[in-house]
């Protein structure tokens, strides 16, 4: 019996097709995680797999510790994604965190490209990433050391955060959830760098906005 359910599994390769479908991945680029608590495991895409090529039994689950705990049925010889230890860390400083996706869509790589913070001026962003997605400077992102300064530069309050050249990392309390958190942020980033061409935008603040009690989100 695999620590990874069926459900996990095929939940991680719906939203994988769906980031290929939304414009956020392509080729074999991003990845996504998700928190198996009880078996102190998570469970991540492999390495260097096309979406369309990869199928829910494919699927690593990796202890705490970085050590493979299954590989996957169809290819046992595939590797867990090059960005594990990334994942490993903002899940050690992010408890809230029950899944990641990772992403390389158009504008937020635009706006990381220049360095400009991914300040919220629509609803779903200020909602989802509930606050500014801070840029971090430009490095190799396969290793715990850029894993522990992502995390951190990420904090404990804001979802998201991009790196520099290279894309988006969101956490969410669901896989659900950090999905909305990447649409969301790439959204806002397209607005945004039109908005700050026209002129400057208003910008929304979380702490702001009067949510009716009862409401439900987009």
């Amino acid at each position: 019996m695999s620590r990874a359910s069926k459900a996990v599994r095929d939940e991680i390769m719906y939203y994988c097709l769906e980031s290929v479908k939304n414009g956020l991945n392509f080729n074999t680029q991003g990845n996504i995680s998700v928190r198996i608590p009880e078996h102190e495991a998570i469970v991540i895409t492999p390495s260097d797999v096309r979406y369309d090529a990869m199928a829910p039994e494919d699927m690593i689950v990796v202890g705490y510790d970085g050590a493979v705990l299954e590989t996957g049925e169809r290819d046992a010889s595939w590797l867990p994604s090059t960005e594990l230890p990334v994942h490993l860390a903002a899940y050690r400083r992010r408890p809230d965190a029950a899944a990641i996706v990772h992403t390389e869509s158009t504008f937020v790589n635009v706006l990381g490209a220049l360095g400009r913070t991914i300040d919220p001026i629509l609803l779903n962003m200020v909602l989802y990433a509930k606050g500014p997605v801070p840029i971090m400077p430009f490095e190799f992102s396969t290793n715990a050391a850029f894993g522990e300064r992502s995390a951190a530069l990420m904090g404990d309050d804001v979802f998201a955060v991009v790196w520099a050249n290279h894309g988006l990392l969101a956490v969410g309390t669901s896989l659900k959830l950090a999905f909305k958190v990447a649409v969301a942020v790439e959204e806002n980033a397209e607005v945004l760098y039109h908005a700050q061409l026209a002129g400057t935008p208003n910008l929304l603040v979380y702490g702001d906005i009067d949510v009716p009690a009862g409401t439900r989100l987009p």
